[in-house]
């Protein structure tokens, strides 16, 4: 039974996501970004709802939307993305792998939304990408990065690498630790079966700035894991 409940779970995502990739090419060359960006959070909301994946918002305490933020959240599945689109309150922009952007149409709404690509097989080129994305958020942008940098393949998070929190020293924004709680038991890197149950996001407190000053680069990356790991013992 699980089987034909993944295989109909799996048909019902692709053709949403077909849906989605199509209507944003569309809604994407008439409408500015922050007017179809509220379109995407409601689409994927819905998203989830049909799939039977109800999602519930935690926050540790209120995110300043006034200022501009790092989001950092654990990484478990292929329903990532769509949630971070869906729940983090603030427009954003994300650093991904270069690779995604070649991928048919895919790759056309990364780079049309504005997202970074990174070649993470390439310290140099990484470099560049992390420094450049330093420049946007002097500028205001908000962004979500990956810490450990692929889908973990076990329940705890794997280790996290270093060149973020490069960026986030450069950049001096404050970090929002993110955990994502039953997502590794509805999907996960080692297994096609979608289980459709309840899942949280949970919004951490941020790191702030005199924080981020006070540490060097293995510091704040040794708190940022410890804070994830902090919400999902706490909220699990």
């Amino acid at each position: 039974m699980k089987y034909i409940i993944a295989i109909w779970e799996w048909l019902i995502a692709f053709l949403l996501f077909i849906i989605f990739l199509l209507w944003f090419m569309v809604v994407a060359t008439i409408w500015p970004y922050d007017k179809y960006v509220v379109w995407i959070r409601s689409f994927l909301k819905t998203f989830f709802k049909l799939l039977l994946i109800r999602v519930d918002v935690v926050y540790e305490s209120p995110i300043n939307l006034d200022d501009n933020h790092i989001y950092m959240p654990n990484h478990v599945s292929m329903f990532d993305i769509p949630l971070v689109l869906s729940t983090i309150p603030q427009n954003f922009w994300g650093i991904q792998a270069a690779s995604h952007f070649k991928v048919p149409l895919y790759g056309w709404v990364l780079k049309k939304y504005g997202n970074f690509p990174i070649d993470r097989s390439n310290a140099r080129a990484s470099y560049k990408t992390m420094m450049n994305t330093v420049d946007e958020i002097k500028k205001g942008k908000s962004i979500l990065i990956f810490p450990e940098g692929t889908r973990s393949t076990k329940p705890s998070m794997g280790s996290f690498k270093k060149l973020p929190f490069v960026m986030v020293k450069k950049a001096n924004v404050p970090i929002i630790p993110m955990a994502f709680i039953g997502l590794w038991e509805i999907n996960n890197k080692t297994s096609w079966l979608i289980k459709p149950q309840r899942l949280k996001v949970v919004f951490g407190k941020e790191i702030d700035r005199e924080t981020i000053e006070s540490l060097n680069e293995e510091e704040l990356k040794r708190l940022t894991k410890e804070r994830i790991e902090d919400l999902i013992k706490s909220f699990s």
